[in-house]
C-alpha cells in the first residue's frame, strides 16, 4: 500500500465578505399589548414591595445597598437585551440562559403554515437594587403609556411584549438545577451508617465584576456558613470565565435539618449572593477489585523506550498512575504539587491512572499493532481515593476540598508557563487527556464552570482537551421481551431489541461535565477491541455488527445542538448480565462488572501487594478517549515530518494543537454496517431528518486511522493554517484530477475546518467565533451527505462529507473553490481566528491516479505563483 506525504494547499485568496447565513427571524406570537400589560405591570409592582420588605428586614452593613437576582423569562431569544439592561441605573447585567427548548403554551408560540409551533423559554438575569426594579418600572410605565421607549432600550420593548414571569432568583433555583439534595442524602445516609464526616458542596456565587463587590458577596457567605456551625476551605474567582465559588463544607446535623424541614430553614439557602449549590467528589470512578486483573507477566517484548530529551507533548490528568509497573517504567513524568500521592493507602487504588497511562503508551495490549510512544507523557494527579462507602467500595475521586475547574485551571497553568516563580514543568504539552466527567452534572443547555474553564484554556494556552463522553450505567429493559423467551433470540433480533430500549433512554444519556466544552475534543466509545478469547456464558454481548457506538455511550448533542461527541474510537466491548427477576417480567440487562478475562480493551493495573506486572480489561469513553489521545501523539510525529519537508510555513499560522484536532476529526467517517442497522431499526417512518439521530449515535463517525497520516494513490489530502477575521472569507482551491473527469464512479469529498472560538460566559451565543466551509460540490457532482446539515455550523468544527457517482463536465486544469467563512458571534470585537482546513478527495474502492494528479498540478500552480 503506497503511503504518499500529505499535500499543501496554495495560499487562499482573500474575500472581503463572508457567505450570507440564513437570517434570524422572530415570527413569536404574544397576548394582546392590553392584556399583556395588565399582566406585567402588576407582577413588577408586587416585586417592588416585596423588595422593599426585604430592604426593611435585611441584615446590611452601612451605606450597602440592598441587591437581589432578577429574572426575566421570555419568549425565544432577544437581541440586545444584555446591553439594553446594564443602561438601566441600579442594574448589573450577568447572563442569559435557556429554560426550555420546547416552551409549549397557548399565549406564546411561533406560526408556520398557520400551525402553532412551540417557541423556546430564555432567562436574563440582572443583579438589581431597589432603585434599578424602580427605574425598569417606571421604563415599562411609559412604555404601556406612549408605545415608545427612550433611545438605547429598544430591546425592552420585546422583553414587555414576551415576558413570561419576572419573579427573583429563589432557593428553588439554587437547588433544582444540581443533585445536591440527592447526593446529601446520600452521604447522611451513610452517616448514620457510622461515617459521620463534615458534608462537602460547592457554593456558586454570581460573578461580580468589580472586586469590592466579589470581596463583599464573599464576606456574607462566610459569616453565614460559620453561624450554621460549617466552613469554608477554598475558593476561586476566574474572571475569564466569569466564575466565583467556595468549597463550604456543613455538619452532618445541619445537612439533615434542610433534608428533613426544607432549605428555607437555613439562612445561607436563602442568601441572594448564591447562584448555586452543587455537590463535591462526584468525578469518582471505581477502584478496580483484584479479581479484575487478567494476565500475570504479560509479555511486551523488546520494545524501544522514550527518547529521553525529547519533551513531553501529551499531559495526563487523571488518578495516579502506578509509575513502576513493567509497561509504564521510565514512560512517564510525574508532577504531584499538591501530594495526592500521599492519599493513596494502597498501590491497589491506583487503577484508572495506571490504566489511561497504559492505554495512551501502548494501545490495546491485545492487539498491538504499533510500537509505544516515543515521548514520555507528562501525568498531573487530579484524583486520590475516596472515602470508603458503607458497603466498602472506595472510588477515586477529585478531593472534595478541590474545585474542579480551578485544580485544572492551576495544573495547566503550572504546565504551560509555571507558577510561584517557578518554570513551567511542561511547556511543549499539546494535547491534555482528560477521561474523567461528573455524572450528577448532565449537560443541559448550561455551560458548566468546568466547560467553561477548558474553553478558556484552549484558547489562552493553545492546548486541546482530550475528554470522554461519559458512560451511562443504565441497565437495558427488553419491553417485549419476557424472561423465558430470551434464550431463544438470534443474535440479530438480541440487537434489534437492545437498539429499542437505548433509543428509549435518549434524554437520559446525555454528556457528563465537561463534555460539553466547545473547544475540547469529545470522544465517544465504539463496541470493539483485540480480545479474541471466548465471552463467558453468563455475560451477554447485545451487538455483534462491526463498527457499532458502545451501548454505555452517552446519545445526545452539544451545545446549540453541535455534534457532541465528535468522533469515536475503540473503547472495548461492554457486557450485559441477564438479572430478570421471573420468566414472565420483561428482560433486565444489567452492566457487567469488567470480566477477569475480557473482553475490553487490555491494559496495565496495579496488582494485590503492589504488583507491577499485572494487566486487566476495561470498557468505555474514557478508554476511547485515551487511545484518542494516542494517536494524536502518533499525528504529532507525522505534523513535525511535515515541517521538515518544508510546509513548516503554511503549517505556522496554527498551533500544534489545533492542526492536531482537524488531522483525527477529518479521519472520522461512519460505519457503513452500524448506520444501515441503526436506520432499519429506527427510522421506521424514513424522515427526512434523520440524519440528525444519526449524528447523535455516532457522532461524526469513528476514525479511519489508515488515512489520516498520509494519502493512498486513489486519495489526495490537502491542508493549511491561516488566520481569518470576523464577516471575512478566504478560497481555496483544490485542483480536479483528470482521471475523475466523465467517469461514473464512487467518488467523496471530505472538508474539515477546525477552530478555537474565543468565549463570552455572559452572552447567550457564548460561542465567539463561527466558521464554516461553502465547497462547490456541483463542479464534482456530489449529491449525498453523511451528516445532518444544521449541525455542521453549530460547534468548532466543521465536518462534511459529501458523495457522488455521477459523470461530472471538466477539464484538465480545473478547480474545486472552498470558501472559509468567519462570523462574528458574542458580541466579541476585533475577532482574528486561527484556523485549519483539510480536505480530502477520493475514490474509495476505484484505483485512480488521484493523488499524483492532484500533487502535479500543484506544483504547477506553485511555479506558476513563484
Amino acid at each position: 500500500m503506497a503511503k504518499n506525504p500529505l499535500l499543501i494547499f496554495t495560499a487562499p485568496r482573500a474575500v472581503s465578505e463572508r457567505d450570507v447565513l440564513p437570517p434570524f427571524v422572530s415570527s413569536i406570537q404574544s397576548p394582546p399589548f392590553n392584556i399583556q400589560a395588565d399582566r406585567v405591570i402588576p407582577k413588577v409592582e408586587r416585586l417592588e414591595r416585596k423588595f422593599a420588605e426585604y430592604i426593611e428586614l435585611a441584615d446590611t452593613a452601612d451605606g450597602f445597598l440592598p441587591e437581589k437576582v432578577l429574572v426575566l423569562e421570555v419568549a425565544g431569544e432577544i437581541q440586545g437585551v444584555a446591553n439594553a439592561l446594564a443602561r438601566v441605573k441600579g442594574f448589573e447585567y450577568l447572563s442569559s440562559t435557556l429554560l426550555e427548548k420546547s416552551f409549549d403554551s397557548e399565549d406564546y408560540y411561533t406560526l408556520s403554515n398557520n400551525r402553532h409551533i412551540p417557541t423556546s423559554k430564555n432567562a436574563y438575569l440582572t443583579m438589581s437594587n431597589q432603585a434599578g426594579l424602580s427605574r425598569l418600572l417606571a421604563l415599562w410605565r411609559e412604555y404601556q403609556r406612549t408605545r415608545t421607549v427612550a433611545r438605547g432600550y429598544g430591546a425592552l420593548k420585546d422583553v414587555f411584549n414576551r415576558l413570561i414571569d419576572i419573579r427573583f432568583w429563589d432557593t428553588r433555583d439554587r437547588l433544582e438545577a444540581t443533585s445536591v439534595m440527592e447526593n446529601w442524602q446520600a452521604l447522611v445516609e451513610d452517616a448514620l451508617a457510622g461515617y459521620d464526616t463534615p458534608v462537602p458542596f460547592e457554593i456558586e456565587l454570581w460573578y461580580r465584576a468589580l472586586p469590592a463587590e466579589q470581596a463583599r458577596a464573599e464576606t456574607r457567605i462566610r459569616r453565614l456558613i460559620t453561624r450554621a456551625g460549617g466552613n469554608i476551605t477554598g475558593g476561586c474567582i476566574h474572571k475569564g470565565i466569569s466564575y466565583h465559588a467556595l468549597v463550604g463544607q456543613l455538619p452532618v446535623s445541619r445537612v439533615q435539618q434542610v433534608l428533613t424541614d426544607g432549605a428555607e430553614i437555613l439562612e445561607l439557602m436563602r442568601c441572594d449572593d448564591v447562584m448555586y449549590f452543587r455537590p463535591l467528589g462526584q468525578c469518582a470512578i471505581p477502584v478496580n477489585s483484584e479479581d479484575t486483573v487478567a494476565n500475570d507477566g504479560l509479555p511486551l517484548g523488546h520494545q524501544s523506550m522514550p527518547d529521553p530529551y525529547a519533551r513531553p507533548v501529551i499531559a495526563l490528568l487523571d488518578g495516579l498512575p502506578l509509575e513502576n509497573h513493567q509497561a509504564l517504567s521510565g514512560r512517564l513524568e510525574i508532577d504531584d504539587p499538591d501530594d495526592f500521592e500521599s492519599l493513596y493507602d494502597a498501590p491497589t487504588y491506583q487503577s484508572h491512572g495506571t490504566s489511561m497511562a497504559s492505554l495512551i503508551v501502548h494501545g490495546d495490549l491485545s492487539d498491538p499493532e504499533e510500537p509505544p510512544l516515543r515521548r514520555r507523557i507528562h501525568v498531573r494527579p487530579i484524583m486520590a481515593p475516596g472515602c470508603a462507602g458503607f458497603n466498602g467500595s472506595v472510588r477515586e475521586q477529585i478531593p472534595t476540598h478541590y474545585l474542579p475547574a480551578d485544580l485544572i485551571h492551576r495544573a495547566v497553568v503550572r504546565m504551560k508557563i509555571g507558577e510561584n516563580g517557578q518554570p513551567p514543568t511542561a511547556p511543549d504539552v499539546s494535547v491534555i487527556n482528560l477521561s474523567v466527567g461528573d455524572p450528577s452534572r448532565m449537560f443541559d443547555a448550561h455551560m458548566s464552570p468546568w466547560a467553561r474553564m477548558l474553553d478558556w484554556l484552549s484558547v489562552e494556552f493553545e492546548v486541546l482537551f482530550v475528554v470522554s463522553a461519559g458512560n451511562s450505567g443504565m441497565q437495558l429493559v427488553l419491553d417485549n421481551i419476557a424472561g423465558d423467551d430470551f434464550g431463544a433470540l438470534t443474535p440479530d433480533e438480541l440487537e434489534e431489541h437492545a437498539l429499542k430500549a437505548i433509543a428509549t433512554q435518549r434524554p437520559l444519556r446525555r454528556l457528563l461535565s465537561p463534555a460539553e466544552s466547545i473547544n475540547a475534543l469529545t470522544v465517544g466509545a465504539t463496541h470493539h477491541d483485540g480480545y479474541t478469547g471466548a465471552i463467558p456464558a453468563n455475560q451477554v454481548d447485545v451487538f455483534r455488527t462491526q463498527g457499532m457506538f458502545s451501548p454505555i455511550n452517552t446519545i445526545a448533542l452539544g451545545r446549540r445542538k453541535s455534534i457532541k461527541p465528535e468522533i469515536h474510537m475503540p473503547g472495548g466491548r461492554q457486557t450485559y448480565i441477564n438479572k430478570t427477576i421471573t420468566a414472565r417480567d420483561p428482560v433486565r440487562l444489567v452492566i457487567s462488572q469488567t470480566p477477569r478475562f475480557g473482553p475490553g480493551l487490555q491494559s496495565a493495573m496495579p496488582g494485590s501487594e503492589g504488583a507491577v506486572n499485572q494487566y486487566g480489561f476495561t470498557s468505555g469513553t474514557s478508554n476511547a478517549a485515551a487511545l484518542a489521545t494516542r494517536r494524536l501523539a502518533m499525528l504529532h510525529e507525522t505534523l513535525q515530518e511535515m515541517k521538515e519537508l518544508g510546509y513548516r510555513d503554511a503549517l505556522s499560522k496554527a498551533p500544534d494543537a489545533l492542526i492536531l484536532k482537524a488531522m483525527l476529526i477529518h479521519g472520522a467517517e461512519h460505519n457503513i454496517l452500524a448506520k444501515q442497522l441503526i436506520i432499519r431499526h429506527l427510522d421506521v417512518n424514513g424522515s427526512r431528518t434523520f440524519k440528525s439521530d444519526l449524528n447523535q449515535y455516532l457522532g461524526f463517525g469513528r476514525v479511519n486511522e489508515s488515512r489520516i497520516h498520509f494519502c493512498h494513490d486513489n486519495q489526495a489530502t490537502l491542508l493549511y493554517t491561516n488566520v481569518i477575521e470576523g464577516e471575512k472569507a478566504q478560497d481555496f482551491f483544490l485542483p480536479l484530477p483528470p482521471s475523475l473527469a466523465a467517469r461514473t464512479i464512487n467518488r467523496r469529498l471530505i472538508v474539515t475546518v477546525a477552530w478555537f472560538s474565543p468565549v463570552n460566559h455572559g452572552h447567550k451565543d457564548y460561542r465567539g467565533a463561527q466558521l464554516w466551509a461553502s465547497p462547490a460540490f456541483g463542479a464534482i457532482d456530489l449529491d449525498e451527505f453523511d451528516n445532518y446539515p444544521s449541525h455542521l455550523k453549530n460547534g468548532t468544527v466543521y465536518h462534511e462529507v459529501r458523495r457522488g457517482n455521477r459523470a461530472s463536465a471538466f477539464t484538465k486544469g480545473d478547480q474545486l473553490a472552498i470558501r472559509i467563512n468567519c462570523y462574528g458571534r458574542a458580541g466579541i470585537k476585533n475577532l482574528k481566528v486561527p484556523y485549519v482546513v483539510i480536505a480530502t478527495l477520493d475514490t474509495p474502492g476505484v484505483a485512480l491516479p488521484i493523488y499524483e494528479e492532484v500533487r502535479a498540478a500543484l506544483q504547477i500552480v506553485s511555479q506558476q505563483n513563484a
